[in-house]
């Protein structure tokens, strides 16, 4: 049975605090240690090497379904997974499954799939990597890496005395000294990683980098170690990739991944900022427009998360292009991006990429021209209620946007700011309150007319009393006659969207009579 002690970690210490559990055992219940002893017991008896590393991958299977880990899914009446995301989260309801329940985890057809035998599989550090390869694919850790290093522990718990037994000249430790962590260290140990494997690859090589992260500071480290590691970035995709992390990280979470397609930097081109950050801008749109013409306008497969990403991934290969820029120090800038990253130009530059990215995508009701004439604090606003009406209620998603349109005090246009069912007022909620947190939302068209909406429903659902009050607030009314029906028109589908109702409904409704009322007005 694992009843090693569980070793001290940033993770695994975690196990301490919150159940005081001290060793691996303690993770599970008795019926769940006799069970997989049961298996693990089989697998001493086996005399075969394969069939016992078959074995181990079986248990480990089978753990990763049978601990107090494992959360339970009423609506299908089975356990969870322990590592249902990165992390090792006690509860106080687990679900437990009986030995039969195992048959599904245990049993794999492995035949049907053509294998190899002329493989070289080693498993070693990166920094010391030796052999000489035309292509390296790498998933590196992120700047708040997650601790594999820790994790594996909670397996090797249950591996670690059939490995001593069986295969006697492997290790049996989680080589936690050699992991790259999300410490002071990481970007050093990155930059020694890639330098190395730069080195061992041909003038015509490539490198594959997967990266996912949504924060230009460890996007402005990744761009310098990337730099200083003698490698550009040519190609860039976004693909969906991530699973759910709830209750392990918040706000910079993102489910996308960027695949990055890098070779030897071999110019000597040296670029100013100015010139930096309009090919940036060039890139970035570039990079969205090909996005867009490949997604699916029905059923999306890309969201404003991919979109920043890709436009982060954009400003690498325009940043990456150049052996330097200007006087830019790259270990000042490096440490910047750390330490301070309000000060670092590559940071401001990267942030800037976000930017373009939320002024190219716009809503497909919207008009492009406009799109371009709302204020920031507008386009906020909107951006949010298209998340809203694809089921989106993530408070990270407004604070993505608050970021991306340098928005502070959007508080006040929110109803509620919990995590999971953040959403914005409705014209009829927002009454007649005045938003000073948010001036350019205050003073802009979108509050007048929403203000209006306000107005004609406490009148007794009068749309004349409506328009007139927007008439009175808005002087050049007929110069602005197709901004409000382009406003009025985003909010017309949002009576068809079920996850929208019954909080809408009024402003929706008046927003409808009210449209029809400003497209017939006349002189």
């Amino acid at each position: 049975m694992p009843s090693n002690a569980i070793e001290d970690g940033e993770k695994t210490s975690e196990l301490l605090k919150n159940r005081t559990w001290r060793y691996w055992h303690q993770l599970y219940t008795p019926r769940q240690l006799l069970n997989l002893s049961l298996l693990l017991k089989e697998i001493f008896r086996e005399k075969d090497h394969k069939c016992a590393v078959a074995g181990i991958l079986g248990i480990n299977k089978c753990a990763d379904f049978a601990s107090k880990l494992c959360g339970w899914t009423a609506s299908v009446d089975i356990s969870t997974n322990t590592f249902y995301n990165q992390a090792l989260n006690p509860l106080s309801n687990w679900g437990e499954r009986s030995f039969y329940m195992y048959n599904a985890l245990w049993n794999w057809s492995l035949n049907q799939y053509e294998t190899s035998e002329n493989s070289n599989i080693t498993l070693a550090d990166a920094r010391s990597v030796n052999e000489n390869c035309d292509l390296w694919i790498t998933d590196p850790p992120y700047a708040d890496a997650i601790n594999y290093h820790e994790l594996s522990e909670y397996f090797l718990a249950w591996d670690k005395t059939i490995i001593e037994t069986i295969f006697k000249n492997w290790y049996t430790d989680s080589k936690r000294v050699l992991a790259v962590k999300g410490d002071t260290h990481f970007s050093s140990n990155m930059i020694e990683i890639y330098s190395n494997l730069n080195a061992h690859m041909p003038s015509d090589g490539m490198q594959v980098v997967m990266f996912t992260h949504s924060d230009p500071a460890v996007w402005a480290q990744l761009a310098i170690i990337m730099w200083r590691s003698g490698l550009k970035v040519t190609a860039a995709w976004n693909i969906a990739t991530e699973t759910d992390a709830s209750g392990l990280k918040s706000g910079n979470y993102v489910k996308g991944t960027v695949i990055l397609v890098l070779r030897k930097l071999s110019d000597n081109d040296v670029a100013f900022l100015d010139e930096i950050n309009s090919n940036i801008k060039r890139e970035v749109k570039k990079q969205i427009e090909s996005m867009q013409k490949l997604d699916d306008k029905e059923e999306p497969n890309f969201s404003d998360p991919d979109y920043v990403l890709a436009a982060y991934a954009a400003s690498l290969k325009v940043l990456t292009s150049y052996a330097s820029i200007e006087d830019l120090d790259l270990d000042y800038e490096l440490n910047q991006a750390i330490l301070n990253p309000t000060n670092s130009k590559i940071v401001g530059i990267i942030e800037n990429a976000k930017k373009i990215a939320y002024d190219c995508v716009i809503p497909i009701e919207f008009d492009s021209y406009l799109w371009r004439q709302l204020s920031n604090a507008e386009k906020f606003y909107i951006k949010g209620l298209e998340s809203e009406k694809h089921g989106n209620y993530q408070i990270g998603t407004y604070q993505e946007f608050g970021r991306g349109f340098s928005i502070g005090g959007y508080s006040q246009m929110m109803a509620s700011e919990r995590a999971n069912n953040a959403r914005l007022k409705t014209p009829y909620e927002m009454a007649g309150r005045t938003f000073n947190d948010v001036p350019d939302f205050e003073k802009s068209l979108m509050r007048t007319v929403y203000a209006g909406i306000y107005a004609g429903i406490e009148e007794e659902n009068n749309p004349n009393k409506a328009l007139g009050y927007i008439k009175n607030e808005i002087p050049d009314y007929w110069d602005k006659r197709d901004m409000i029906k382009q406003i009025l028109s985003f909010l017309l589908d949002i009576k068809n969207i079920s996850n929208m109702q019954p909080h809408w409904t009024e402003s929706v409704a008046m927003a409808e009579m009210l449209l029809a009322l400003v497209e017939h007005d006349s002189i």
